[in-house]
């Protein structure tokens, strides 16, 4: 049986054939010019006429000026092979490259580097996580967020609830984080419903994925992966566990707080945290990607209610610690109220090494910009205030700490997207390369200028 796909090429409108036929009319012209130069036998029919035109012309038999026919024939057939070439060349390139793209050979130049970038896994939830991924998306394409699916509030809470599905609202705020370019669909994803009906306060994005994963026969991973498409993501979204996980919280007076959205509301200390069912399955895409990393990558994020959900699924926290890839956590620049009050960067790291152990965290990297009064200020009325950097005690705690500036003017609070991402990244390449913490910091501040 004929396979009939290459015929394809040949489909009225492509405009493609007539320069086929021009690439096959110049390799036919090489062909007959070497075999003229060479003076091949099985042309001494074309030969003795052309040779008896020289005589009847010149009166001799010049057998250069054959060589010479033959030599130009080879120039005029690479001429239009290569037009021919560079023709359908760019018919498909421009078939396969979006359409807004103006420097081609840039943008394949920059999706070969990334293709190449270090292989970086993130692990976290909320707008943290995908702030970190809209920075690192222009560094490198591998990578890989796992996420957190024990959000029980708004609308991923309501969906969780009728559905008895994950969460879908992290996932696809990670989605819309690594789409390729801002689009329509983008926005599509984002939008919320207002009003006061029964769609109010609904994500689209949260609605399609609900659809298309029962439409999938209740396929997470083939939803994430028909998602991933649309949005042309680079990387992959996985989330932790696929089962319906409850975070609950026991407190240091001793009550029990149920749910993820409850937990800062209840404006006490964490003692400890788990979940229901208490030993959930973590996904196996997700353990892959932690084994084959070049780096692990904790926040940013609310501390025990969007990373620690992540780790309190024992193999991930053990694959983590297995891991030889460097691991880094990145301590939010504001505590948060109801969660990490007062705490300082080493707070952060101890009430990890407290709740899942050690080995989870090597690198902390925090935020060496100070804020304007006004911002302080602004965040104090909410019951937020600066992360106070305490090297000491992360050095005590058997952490390094590289210091940089994660924010865009000091009038904001918030993680910059581009700046973090570029930070990481020097981060990453920095320790591959082998230099020394204190340096990577310098270095840090330098190019911060």
């Amino acid at each position: 049986m004929i396979h009939m796909s290459g015929f394809r090429w040949l489909t009225p409108g492509l405009k493609l054939k007539r320069w086929l036929v021009l690439f096959g009319l110049g390799m036919l012209l090489v062909i007959v010019g070497v075999a003229l130069m060479l003076n091949y036998e099985w042309l001494s029919y074309f030969e003795d006429l052309f040779l008896q035109f020289i005589y009847e012309t010149t009166g001799s038999y010049n057998y250069t000026t054959l060589a010479s026919v033959g030599f130009i024939t080879i120039v005029l057939g690479i001429v239009l092979m290569t037009i021919g070439t560079r023709r359908v060349g760019s018919a498909v390139v421009r078939a396969i490259i979006p359409a807004d793209t103006d420097k081609v050979g840039d943008y394949i130049f920059q999706n070969i580097r990334m293709a190449k970038g270090p292989k970086v896994v993130v692990i976290g939830g909320g707008t943290g996580l995908s702030t970190l991924l809209r920075g690192l998306k222009t560094h490198t394409s591998n990578l890989t967020a796992i996420v957190t699916v024990a959000d029980d509030g708004g609308s991923s809470g309501r969906l969780r609830e009728d559905f008895k599905m994950i969460a879908p609202g992290d996932l696809r705020n990670c989605l819309v984080a690594l789409a390729e370019k801002e689009s329509l669909m983008e926005q599509l994803f984002r939008y919320r419903f207002g009003g006061g009906g029964d769609l109010a306060g609904h994500s689209f994005g949260n609605l399609f994925l609900t659809a298309l994963t029962q439409i999938l026969d209740e396929d997470v991973d083939k939803a994430l992966e028909a998602s991933s498409k649309i949005l042309k993501v680079r990387g992959r979204v996985i989330p932790a566990s696929i089962q319906n996980i409850a975070l609950m919280a026991e407190m240091e007076d001793g009550t029990i707080v149920a749910g993820e959205s409850q937990i800062p509301k209840a404006k006490k200390k964490i003692k400890r945290l788990f979940t229901e069912p208490a030993s959930p399955q973590p996904q196996g895409a997700a353990l892959q990607a932690i084994d084959e990393a070049d780096a692990i990558v904790l926040g940013p994020g609310s501390l025990f209610t969007s990373i620690m959900p992540n780790l309190l699924i024992e193999k991930i926290a053990e694959h983590i610690k297995a891991a030889k890839a460097p691991k880094f956590y990145i301590c939010n620049v504001m505590t948060q109220p109801g969660e990490t009050d007062g705490f300082t960067a080493g707070d952060h790291v101890a009430a990890v090494q407290r709740l899942i152990g050690h080995g989870l965290i090597d690198t902390v990297i925090v935020n060496d910009v100070p804020f304007d009064e006004a911002v302080i200020e602004k965040y104090k009325a909410v019951g937020a205030e600066p992360v106070q950097v305490d090297t000491d005690k992360l050095s005590e705690l058997g952490v390094r700490t590289v210091r940089a500036s994660l924010i865009q003017h000091p009038e904001t609070a918030v993680h910059d997207s581009e700046r973090l991402g570029k930070v990481v990244m020097d981060v990453i390449y920095a320790m591959q390369s082998g230099l020394e913490p204190h340096i990577l910091e310098y270095y840090l501040k330098r190019e911060d200028r």
